[in-house]
């Protein structure tokens, strides 16, 4: 027979629970059996000293030792006589239990007040002998030396010296009986027993309330994953504690994603997201061309719808395939291609809105500035495949567009006028692995930023901005130019694919979005 999750679960907390108390009720009786034998010692120790005072007053060259003791002596035969009746909490105190006994220098017992070690020589128990030679003198022994078995009854001894001048004459020390704190101590037991018994009941109650809301629980989650397993449409569970609520979500979305409904409609608003950049493009050239134009700005524009239309046939043959690389851990077509010659077309492309906002390009590579006018010029009759100056490694069409992202979002929110800076870097990595295909060994980290001067992402969007469908106000363009809210979420994505990623940090004077990754 299967033992159950609840039950295993609620034996487990048994154990730990029933263990945890033990071990604490152990230590606990075991610290205040200490503690109260301290604070009899403690009291012993004061009695023992005002005794040894009360014979000290008595010591005088006329008397003898013996005759000093008789103070104390008629002390405890008078004590003996009263009657007493001492409701100390839940233990009733009806007699004096404590006793007392005197020796001399030499250690004999010359007083007892229970009669019955007077004469005895005491010398060498630990209470006489340390305080004779001027030390702490405490003892525990059986009350009774000839029964030392271990149920036997014992004491608590304290000494204290009797002085005349610098020297000591006697010893006086006074004893009480473990059983009378034992009385206490089982009192105080018997109630700590109690309240762990009380907490153990408990604890097994809220664990045996909680293993059937848990199992409840999962139960409630089995069916709901059964019957979508079935196909029948049902409401996704709802729960107090977040984790299962969470794990609920997680299945409803498991279930949509594998129904194909969102995962195309992603597609499409990405494809239609990227498509929207090479047609205004085109647009764009198209209305400029005219019959008066020079030949060499028709031909440079001609060349501009030639490249939108390849880079929109392309793309939409790379948003097709782009469903079989998501399932993949690494990138087949991965090979070396040169960014920087993509990256001119990119601002060539977009020369128009450019030119209209005043807007400027700065470029470096390695933290070196480099001139794009020298480029510029020859840049429409430099085949794609040739390499200005950046080489990286990765799938080039979808960096491109992962760049091309970074870029519109850094042109639409710029201030008019501004600068747009794009740095490109390597660094070199202690392994560096081969392209294939290239028979050379390339730096194995690449990084791009375009940084702008304009508005700082408000800090509450910070953590939205990779979420599909979410977008912030741009200030030019008017509704035309309201986002879809795809394009950040795009490029998540073909970083993951580079084992890479892409980060958006407010800066003094605008924002810097990176790319960043290794193959």
């Amino acid at each position: 027979m299967k033992i159950s999750y609840s039950v295993r679960a609620f034996v487990v907390y048994f154990v730990i629970l029933g263990s945890l108390l033990w071990f604490l009720l152990d230590n606990a009786i075991e610290r205040l059996n200490v503690g109260m034998r301290q604070s009899a010692e403690s009291v012993l120790v004061d009695t023992a000293n005002l005794f040894a005072t009360l014979i000290e007053q008595e010591l005088s060259a006329d008397a003898t030792f013996k005759d000093s003791v008789s103070p104390l002596q008629r002390l405890f035969e008078t004590t003996a006589s009263r009657q007493l009746v001492a409701q100390i909490y839940q233990v009733t105190k009806t007699s004096i239990d404590s006793a007392v006994y005197v020796t001399d220098a030499k250690g004999l017992v010359i007083y007892d007040s229970n009669g019955t070690k007077t004469g005895l020589d005491f010398s060498q128990w630990r209470d006489v002998r340390l305080t004779l030679e001027g030390q702490y003198g405490a003892r525990t022994s059986f009350i009774d030396t000839s029964r030392t078995e271990p149920e036997d009854a014992k004491a608590m001894y304290v000494a204290a010296p009797i002085r005349s001048g610098s020297l000591i004459m006697g010893v006086v020390s006074v004893s009480k009986p473990i059983a009378s704190l034992e009385a206490h101590l089982v009192t105080e037991t018997r109630q700590l027993q109690r309240y762990a018994f009380a907490l153990l009941f408990f604890g097994l109650v809220t664990a045996y309330l909680l293993s059937l809301w848990f199992t409840y629980a999962l139960n409630k989650i089995s069916r709901f994953a059964n019957k979508m397993a079935e196909g029948k449409q049902i409401e996704t569970p709802m729960f107090r504690d977040s984790r299962l609520d969470d794990l609920a979500q997680s299945i409803s979305h498991m279930r949509h994603q594998l129904d194909g409904k969102e995962y195309v409609e992603n597609y499409i608003h990405s494809l239609t997201h990227e498509l929207k950049t090479p047609i205004t493009s085109i647009q764009g050239a198209v209305e400029l061309l005219d019959e008066n134009m020079p030949l060499e700005d028709r031909r440079r524009f001609l060349n501009n719808i030639s490249n939108s239309n390849r880079r929109m046939s392309r793309l939409v043959e790379r948003m097709l395939s782009l469903a079989k690389l998501e399932g993949l851990s690494e990138l087949v077509e991965a090979a070396e291609f040169d960014l920087l010659g993509p990256l001119l077309r990119l601002s060539e492309e977009r020369a128009p809105s450019i030119a209209e906002r005043n807007l400027s390009f700065e470029y470096s590579i390695g933290g070196k500035s480099i001139s794009a006018a020298e480029y510029a010029s020859e840049l429409n009759l430099i085949p794609e495949n040739q390499t200005l100056g950046f080489a990286c490694v990765g799938d080039r069409t979808l960096i491109t567009q992962a760049v091309a992202n970074l870029l519109d979002n850094a042109i639409n929110f710029a201030a008019d006028g501004s600068i747009i800076t794009i740095q490109m870097d390597v660094e070199t990595a202690s392994i560096r692995p081969s392209v294939k295909g290239s028979g050379e060994r390339l730096p194995q980290d690449f990084s791009v930023r375009v940084i702008n001067q304009g508005p700082a992402i408000p800090l509450y969007a910070l953590p939205k901005l990779y979420d599909r469908f979410f977008s912030l106000p741009r200030e030019i363009g008017g509704a035309e130019s309201k986002s879809t809210g795809l394009g950040l979420s795009f490029v998540k994505e073909i970083m993951k694919l580079h084992n890479g990623r892409v980060r958006l940090d407010n800066t003094d004077e605008g924002v810097a979005a990176g790319l960043k990754w290794t193959l």
